[in-house]
This record gives structure tokens, C-alpha cells and sequence, in this order.
């Protein structure tokens, strides 16, 4: 016996679940005469994009009455097992080069045998490589009359713009949960089997994820299972940690009963579930709660919306390390992870704190000659100034003189000084407008020539010394005294220089002259000294 998706493939559009949006077009073109030369259908796997384009297939030819295609006559049952002439199945996955297109296109060339058209059926197009595309675009865009194109993808985006605007572009979406359940149902009905739980099919369903053919996979394994079919036993079959046992994990997490969680999810680890598929399952319950806080429908947790979508983001950023690390621990840590400070959004009783301390209130800050009502006038001022000329006005300190804004600037921004007074044009309407003052000035600070000389620093105490103490340095000259004191003083005249300039003088004692140094005698050189 085949597989249950090749022995329940549909024969004709009414039987293709979903995707009406696909199959209304297609019919009318079919009825009409109308069809296209070349067709491109897009979406997940698993969702029917090769049946639909067999189906068209079987359009083309069909020799039945009424419905087409009917899915009884010769020609659709030769299409639908692979053994028409004049379809042509191609994997383009396997068949991508230069060398497969030319010996496609010499095929092309030749006329149908029994149907009205040839159709070509590349699967997987995305994967031709960009040499045989290109080899294919003229033949695509000039095709003969007898020859019908369809192209079957999952990842559209890789087809060239070229192909695209040749093409008539359908996208195929996921199906629904309910419509693959309704399928599985139809399908247990002519096997004849029953027993079979509506949540068991939902389950099936679900795992499926949109695609139709991997739910009739799984399901054509749990038929191998003797009695009936219910969400505990696909569960057990698929190794699917119990719902049971996830909702009282999430119960604890969500109450905060961090005890009961560890030891329930110490359970499950080991009867054998994975970290990963014990987090998934419980990603699975914790939506249903976000689903029923919101009245979707499901089962409610002590928990509130926020706290449930948080936790959710933060399982679904362990599975990744789950990914590398699969233990025990690494379960345990995801799982308090997840829920630290769920029990924050509980309802708690309402009780009385205590007054926060009295704190005295801050002295004002020092006078910067703005007040409050200025400064905001000031950033006002500046917001209103373009970002150039407002960088250079930024770093100047604003003070008010009666009618007149004085900027003053630091001696380092001399260059940001130059160039707001060359900008005063510009600043003075502005100003006047914001800050209700009559004129600007610009000032740049200097630095005093005098500058305060620091206090003497006590000299460090030291040993006393043999050799004699420096003098002490020259008085300076006083003003009024003629140049005969600069000469008979040098180091006076000196030490007025020094007081003039600001400096300060520092005198260095000079080194004492070593000792004459005496030839060696003949006991230091050794021996007779020969």
C-alpha cells in the first residue's frame, strides 16, 4: 500500500482543501479556454502546490464531461500515475545546469502526442542555477502555443526578476487547523476506522503546522495503533510530553510554588521527554492561558496577560541554548527564568507602607545671571539657531547687562568665539526675539599675568650635613633703583626679571669637586707592580 498522501491525493480542484483563492482563477481559466502560457506557484511545503499543478495537468487533456479535470477519464488517471506522454515531470533540484535546460528546450520542440499541450512541471525551481535560467528566459518569454510552463517553489524570492514578470504568480498559504482535522476526518471515514477523538486530530493538526501532507504522514503512523485514537495515545506514540502534567507545571511556576515545579519537571525528565520538546509543550499551555485571558477560548492560568507573554519570550529564547546544552539543569534554569516575578501579577492584599522620610529641600543653584523663566528662553534661543552656528553659541556662558546679552567664551574656545561674532547678524534678531534684549556681545576670557603663586611647601626634614648651607637667594630689586645696582648685582637684576614674569627661580647647589685622584700604590696593583 502507498503512502497515505499519494493514496488520498485529490483528483479534481473540489477536493483540494483550501487555497480558494487559487483554485477559482484557475477553474474559470480552464472553463474559458484562457489559460496562461507560463505559471509560478509559491508557498510552504506541504500545501498542495504540485497536486494543483497536476491538476492543471489534467485539465489540459481531460476527456471527461463536465467538471474538468474529472479525474475518471484515461488521460487523468495516465497523468495522475506519472505515465502521460506529454507531462513532464522535472526536479529541477537534481536537474539545474545549462546541459538539462538545452535537452528540456529540444523536448519543447516537439509536438504533443495525445493531449492538446505538453506541460512541463519544474519542482523545486528556485534551485536552477543562473546560467540555466537564463538559457530558459527566451524560450519562457516566446514559448510555442503547445507547451504549457509550471513552476512549484518554496522559496520564490530566489527566482530571478526575469522569471517572475513571465510568469503568473499564485501564492499558496498555510492551512488551517481546523481544515487539515476535516481532512483527516474524511479520511478515517472511507478506512473505515472510528474511536478517534476530535482533540487527537487537532493535536495532529497542530504538529502539522500548516502542511497538509506532513499531517497525513502522522497520521498514517498512528493508524499502526490498535484500538482508539485519542490525545493521550498520540501523545504516548509521538513522544509528546502529558498535558496533564504541563499544566500543573506551568500552575506551580505561575503561583510561585517553586518546589512542586522543579519536582514535576524532574518527573518528566526522567521518564525521557527532552528539555526541548518539555518547553515547547509548555509554550503550548502558556498560549492557550494568553488566549483565554483575552476570551479566545482555552484554560485560564493564575497569571496575567503580561507575565504570560513574558514568559513566553523567554522560553522561546532558552530553546537556542536548550539547543546546546540538553540537561537537567539547563531545563530547570530556563524554567525559573521564565517565570521570575510572575508572582508580581498576582492580586496581593492591599497593606499600609510606611512614609518616606521628609528630605529637605535643595538650596538654589549659584546665580548664572539667567533665572528660571530665562534659561528657558535661553534653550529656546538655541533650539532656534541652525545646528552649525548653534554648536559654536553653545559653549559660551550667557549673562544678561541691562539691554545687552554678554557671551562669554573660555580662553580654549577662542575659535568658537571668532566665529559666533562673525554670526552676529544672524544672533541678533533671534535674540531679541527670545530673550528681549537690544544688542550682543562677544567676550573672551584670558587668563591673569599675575597668577597667585602657590604657598611654600615645608622642605622635608633631613640629616645634618658637613658641608655649609646655601645662601639664601638675593633680595629682588626694588623699583626706583638705577642700573648701577644691575650691574653690581646680577643676581638681583635677575630675580626682578623673574618676579615681572611671574616665574620662579630654582637655585641648584653645585656638585663638589672630587678629590685628586691618587696613583694606585703597588699593594693595590699586586705583585711587584712589573
Amino acid at each position: 500500500m502507498s503512502a497515505l498522501y499519494r493514496a488520498f491525493r485529490p483528483l479534481t480542484f473540489r477536493e483540494v482543501v483550501g487555497q480558494e483563492h487559487v483554485k477559482e482563477p484557475l477553474e474559470r481559466a480552464i472553463r474559458e479556454g484562457r489559460l496562461g502560457h507560463a505559471y509560478l506557484f509559491s508557498g510552504p511545503r506541504g500545501v498542495g502546490k504540485t497536486t494543483t499543478a497536476r491538476l492543471l495537468a489534467m485539465a489540459v487533456g481531460c476527456q471527461g464531461e463536465g467538471e474538468r479535470p474529472c479525474g475518471v477519464c484515461p488521460h487523468c488517471q495516465a497523468v495522475q500515475k506519472g505515465v502521460h506522454p506529454d507531462v513532464v515531470e522535472i526536479d529541477a533540484a537534481s536537474n539545474n545546469s545549462v546541459e538539462d535546460i538545452r535537452e528540456l528546450k529540444e523536448r519543447i520542440l516537439l509536438a504533443p502526442l495525445s493531449a492538446p499541450r505538453k506541460v512541463f512541471i519544474l519542482d523545486e525551481a528556485h534551485m536552477l542555477s543562473k546560467s540555466a535560467f537564463n538559457a530558459l528566459l527566451k524560450t519562457l518569454e516566446e514559448p510555442p502555443p503547445h507547451v504549457l510552463f509550471v513552476f512549484a517553489t518554496t522559496e520564490p524570492e530566489r527566482m530571478p526578476p526575469t522569471i517572475l514578470s513571465r510568469t503568473q504568480h499564485y501564492r499558496f498559504r498555510r492551512l488551517k487547523e481546523e481544515e487539515i482535522a476535516s481532512k483527516l476526518r474524511r479520511i478515517l471515514e472511507e478506512m473505515g476506522r472510528e474511536g478517534v477523538e476530535e482533540e487527537a486530530l487537532l493535536l495532529v493538526a497542530r504538529l502539522a503546522d500548516g502542511a497538509m501532507r506532513d499531517a497525513e504522514s502522522l497520521l498514517d503512523r498512528l493508524l499502526l495503533l490498535e484500538g482508539p485514537l485519542t490525545r493521550a495515545r498520540v501523545e504516548e506514540a509521538l513522544g509528546l510530553p502529558p498535558r496533564e502534567a504541563l499544566a500543573r507545571l506551568a500552575e506551580d511556576l505561575a503561583q510561585g510554588r517553586v518546589r512542586e515545579a522543579l519536582e514535576e519537571a524532574r518527573g518528566l525528565y526522567e521518564q525521557g521527554f527532552a528539555p526541548r520538546s518539555l518547553v515547547g509543550g509548555l509554550m503550548e499551555v502558556l498560549r492557550e492561558g494568553l488566549y483565554a485571558a483575552y476570551g479566545l477560548g482555552g484554560a485560564r492560568l493564575p497569571i496575567g496577560p503580561e507575565a504570560l507573554l513574558q514568559a513566553l519570550t523567554r522560553l522561546d529564547e532558552s530553546l537556542e541554548r536548550l539547543s546546546r546544552r540538553s540537561d537537567l539543569l539547563a531545563l530547570e534554569a530556563a524554567l525559573l527564568h521564565a517565570f521570575a516575578g510572575a508572582e508580581a501579577s498576582l492580586p496581593l492584599p492591599k497593606r499600609e507602607l510606611p512614609e518616606p522620610p521628609q528630605v529637605p529641600p535643595r538650596e538654589p543653584p549659584p546665580e548664572t545671571g539667567l533665572d528660571q523663566d530665562l534659561s528657558e528662553r535661553w534653550r529656546a534661543f538655541l533650539e532656534a539657531l541652525k545646528p552649525t552656528l548653534r554648536a559654536f553659541v553653545r559653549e559660551a556662558r550667557p549673562h544678561l547687562e541691562g539691554a545687552t546679552l554678554v557671551l562669554r567664551f573660555p580662553e580654549g574656545k577662542a575659535f568658537h568665539h571668532k566665529r559666533a561674532e562673525e554670526q552676529k547678524a544672524a544672533l541678533l534678531p533671534l535674540a531679541r526675539t527670545h530673550l528681549g534684549v537690544e544688542e550682543v556681545a562677544f567676550l573672551l576670557e584670558k587668563k591673569s599675568l599675575n597668577p597667585p603663586s602657590p604657598p611654600p611647601r615645608a622642605a622635608p626634614a633631613r640629616p645634618e650635613a658637613t658641608e655649609p648651607a646655601l645662601p639664601d637667594p638675593p633680595a629682588p630689586l626694588e623699583e626706583g633703583e638705577g642700573t648701577e645696582a644691575l650691574e653690581e648685582d646680577p643676581e638681583r637684576a635677575l630675580a626682578r626679571l623673574t618676579r615681572l614674569l611671574g616665574a620662579s627661580l630654582l637655585w641648584v647647589r653645585r656638585p663638589k669637586a672630587p678629590e685628586a685622584a691618587q696613583p694606585p700604590s703597588e699593594d693595590a696593583i699586586g705583585g711587584n707592580g712589573i
